[in-house]
């Protein structure tokens, strides 16, 4: 085909895509061709160059002034791993830079998926992503879904965020940061800490009450009704304060829980 004619259908699959991601569907509707017919035509796209290939399936449409072959990428990763990793909302602490719990900067995107991949880490489209596996039954309390252009997408609210990280401290680069994001949590006039039990009773475990006891005992303590509930739900045995640091630590019995940092 002449390239005006490559023009006119990347011009047709650019009004279907959403934030320039085109599935082999929504191509197929878009060109009103069988799939079949639409797969040549997305790998003949390809390999002149207009589009780029995300995954099988997916692909990124180019704009119409790149030049062919021309480096391209999403402008919000966030858009890209829902497409790429669904089901998923964005957490850890991308999801903390999102709600201003934390001024620092991650270079990857912490995706919370329940998608069959088996790696941590994965590189796609000039985007890093960090991938943390749970079960579908784990998508949903506390999540929200939050405008990014054109495109709606799952990110922890701050109370998930909060809870995602005090059951599994590395979504949010360990203990110390997670003390740091509690303080700006309660610093914050958003802050509920009726909301952030709540959502503890739903997507937290023993360990979950235990760090957040000991560290809102620390930070809030006058917060008796907070206490009070943390303290119901103390599980038997002892959990570390930070799981991926070793050591013994000491024990705090009060809440079950061997603080090995100073956070």
């Amino acid at each position: 085909m002449a390239p005006s004619t490559d023009r006119a259908l990347i011009a047709a699959l650019s009004r279907a895509s959403k934030a320039g991601l085109l599935s082999v569907h929504g191509a197929a509707k878009a060109l009103d061709l069988t799939a079949a017919a639409t797969s040549i035509q997305l790998a003949r796209l390809t390999r002149r160059g207009w589009l780029r290939r995300a995954r099988r399936g997916l692909y990124l449409v180019l704009p119409l002034e790149a030049k062919p072959g021309q480096d391209a990428t999403t402008e919000d990763p966030w858009v890209l791993a829902a497409h790429l990793f669904a089901p998923c909302y964005v957490g850890g602490w991308s999801a903390a830079e999102h709600w201003g719990l934390t001024e620092q900067l991650f270079r990857s995107t912490l995706v919370v998926t329940a998608a069959n991949v088996r790696a941590t880490k994965v590189g796609n489209l000039g985007h890093e992503f960090r991938l943390f596996r749970v079960p579908r039954s784990r998508l949903i309390t506390g999540i929200v879904m939050e405008w990014r252009g054109k495109e709606r997408v799952a990110v922890s609210g701050m109370e998930r965020t909060l809870v995602d990280c005090l059951r599994n401290p590395e979504l949010c680069g360990g203990a110390r940061h997670l003390a740091q994001l509690m303080q700006a949590y309660g610093e914050s006039p958003k802050h509920d800490f009726a909301r952030l039990a709540a959502v503890a009773k739903h997507a937290g475990l023993g360990a979950t009450w235990k760090r957040l006891g000991y560290l809102a005992e620390r930070l809030w303590p006058n917060e008796a009704a907070l206490l009070t509930e943390a303290r119901k739900h103390i599980t038997a045995g002892h959990s570390k304060l930070d799981p991926a640091v070793k050591g013994k630590g000491k024990l705090v019995t009060k809440w079950g829980l061997v603080v090995n940092i100073k956070a």
